[in-house]
């Protein structure tokens, strides 16, 4: 036997012993995640490959059901740039053919074909164009019969049924950004796939997304699939409930738009001066829970205008609003709360032992104060009105800012202390108890903090030391000190279940293979304060919303409120000395057993003309809900 007949023999027991190892590899790996099936006859060149499988995202329903995101069927075409011809003549030919029945240029082929992706994996589709009407698709899976290398698919896109009113909590989906990529491939996803970009698509992605599947082909030489030797189902992703009424929320959206448009008419537009830009929010939130029953911003915008069809320049239009509809007002942007911020000044002073609840504050209508370097120089600190000698359930119900001064920077006349107030710091500290200058912790993505002030804080942002006067401002929920809605809406509801401060949440839970999963109650701190404390302050509301306080206009007839007006100043003084002011509303109810909380603001307005009835509407169509109370939690154990 010559050396070359042992070396051809060699050879060929070992190509068979390969053969039956791949063999043994592939159904290995078939046994070990894919339901067995029989394998075909596969002849020379014929290979194994894993397909990836994508999983339907789950819906998005609000509390009742009511579905609100939704996957919707779709078609694209793809290019697959394995299946082109690789010598230039015959490829140049096959783009030609392909330009010819699917009317894509061949400069785009050419550009789709030689991507970095295609590079590493040269039978992963690229998509060529997305978004297909149905009767185009059918006309071009006609026209592509017999092709190969450029095929329509179907898949599925994302609808938003309620997007003007629910835009930012629903958010949307998008393509994956290139800076993303390689990360996200690496958790299993599609380099052409979407993922959640804001809003709740965006905070719950690991939920909405399901889990992929996979189908183990053989595929010829030219990547074709000529058999399937096994699969393992995607599993779809989980509903995701919310804690929204679409009902409740519709109402309080219609109900704000009036608001809005009511308080526009003090604004005024002289020349010089930028156009007063409407704008608002209103939050309704369960007191005992943390559940969010309507979160409205107005401007808003339609969440399916990011579904890929949209022309550049209606997005460029959205971008470019001064409104700024895609900033959500409620968590994302601050503002001075004004007189609603008078409760937590209140607390802190009782708690303090400044005042107590019979402590006698006479208001004429203003206070002067001498400046302490030159007492020829006065300073006048107004009241809204004259309110004559209050104690502090009256001051509360009349808001009285001469009254929140005292408590909050005290009183010096002639050199001799009057009244002891409590200071920036004290002041400063019960704002954080109170649980501002911090996150909430909703569960939307991009909060704003807000801003608590104190005398380190002015010296380093602004470079002048604090004075008395920052302090009285401060007392009133003006000057330095901003909130978001959102803020104020989580110390109504402390006030209203005896001082948990709550995490909003405006996911109530998960549905998957049968189960409810709750995304459960979170309290992320506590208010202090004694039970006698809390209940002079909340008195305080109960009689700032009877007929003599200011802030009746929100009560719906038969219901007993704990509510809070607040009109802050804010921009450049006009030539009168006048300023615009914001226009809040701050309530919980009813009063001897607390459900909810709502909170307004308008851009433009006055608390008590104009915000208080946006939440008498907001309130009313609370009590009219189908199933009442029994939609949000029960009460647990208020204090």
């Amino acid at each position: 036997m010559t050396r070359l007949s042992v070396t051809v023999r060699l050879r060929l027991v070992l190509a068979a012993i390969s053969v039956i190892f791949a063999v043994f590899a592939v159904d290995l790996l078939r046994a070990q995640w894919l339901d067995p099936v029989v394998v075909p006859e596969w002849g020379s060149g014929v290979t194994p490959r894993v397909v990836p499988v994508e999983a339907a995202r789950g819906v998005i329903t609000d509390r009742n059901g009511v579905v609100l995101a939704r996957n919707v069927p779709d078609y694209r075409l793809v290019v697959i740039p394995g299946l082109l011809p690789s010598e230039a003549e015959p490829r140049s030919r096959a783009l030609l053919d392909l330009e010819a029945h699917s009317g894509v240029g061949v400069d785009r082929l050419v550009r789709a074909a030689d991507t970095r992706l295609a590079q590493v994996d040269p039978y992963r589709p690229v998509v060529l164009e997305e978004h297909i009407p149905a009767e185009r698709a059918i006309a071009l899976r006609a026209s592509l019969a017999g092709m190969h290398a450029v095929r329509v698919e179907a898949t599925s896109t994302r609808r938003y049924e309620t997007s003007g009113a629910l835009a930012h909590v629903l958010g949307y989906v998008g393509p994956i950004s290139a800076d993303r990529t390689v990360d996200l491939q690496k958790a299993g996803y599609n380099a052409d796939g979407r993922i959640g970009v804001t809003g709740v698509e965006s905070v719950y992605e690991s939920r909405l997304r399901g889990e992929a599947g996979k189908r183990l082909v053989l595929t010829d030489p030219q990547g074709r699939e000529v058999g399937l030797m096994g699969d393992s189902a995607p599993r779809a992703g989980a509903t995701v409930e919310l804690s929204i009424d679409v009902g409740l929320q519709r109402a309080a959206e219609a109900a704000l738009r009036k608001g809005i448009e009511n308080g526009l008419s003090i604004a005024r537009t002289i020349p010089g001066r930028p156009k007063p830009i409407p704008g608002g929010a209103a939050i309704v939130m369960d007191v005992n829970s943390g559940e969010v029953l309507a979160l409205v911003s107005l401007p808003s915008y339609d969440a399916n205008l990011f579904n890929g069809t949209t022309e550049a320049a209606t997005l460029d239009g959205v971008l470019r609003d001064l409104g700024h509809p895609l900033v959500d007002r409620t968590y994302m942007e601050t503002r001075s709360p004004g007189s609603i911020f008078k409760p937590l000044v209140a607390l802190a002073a009782l708690e303090e032992g400044i005042a107590t609840a019979d402590t006698r504050i006479t208001s004429n209508g203003y206070i002067t104060v001498q400046n302490e370097y030159n007492p020829a120089i006065q300073y006048v600190f107004k009241d809204w009105m004259a309110h004559g000698s209050m104690d502090m359930t009256r001051a509360l119900a009349r808001s009285s800012d001469v009254y929140f001064y005292l408590l909050a920077g005290g009183y010096r006349q002639n050199g001799r202390e009057v009244f002891k107030g409590m200071g920036v710091e004290t002041l400063s500290k019960w704002a954080r108890l109170g649980g501002f200058g911090r996150p909430t912790g909703i569960d939307l993505p991009g909060e704003t903090e807000g801003l608590v002030p104190d005398s380190k804080w002015k010296e380093k942002a602004v470079g002048d030391p604090w004075v008395l006067g920052d302090t009285y401002t401060y007392g009133i929920g003006q000057g330095y000190f901003t909130s978001t809605p959102v803020q104020m809406a989580v110390f109504a509801s402390a006030l209203a279940n005896g001082g948990d401060l709550l995490a909003p949440r405006v996911v109530r839970g998960f549905r998957q293979d049968g189960r409810f999963t709750p995304n459960g109650r979170t309290v992320t701190a506590r208010l202090p304060g004694t039970t006698a404390h809390f209940d002079t302050v909340r008195r305080g509301m109960l009689a700032a919303a009877a007929l003599d306080g200011t802030a009746f206009t929100g009560v719906p007839a038969g219901w007993q409120l704990a509510a809070k007006t607040g009109t802050a100043e804010f921009g450049q003084p006009y030539p009168d000395g006048e300023f615009d002011t914001h226009a809040w509303f701050m309530a919980f109810g009813p009063f001897d057993r607390p459900e909810i909380a709502v909170v307004v603001y308008l851009e433009y307005g006055v608390g008590s003309t104009h915000a208080g009835p946006v939440a008498k509407e907001i309130l009313e169509a609370y009590r009219a809900l189908p199933a009442g109370p029994s939609r949000v939690s029960q009460p647990s154990g208020a204090r």
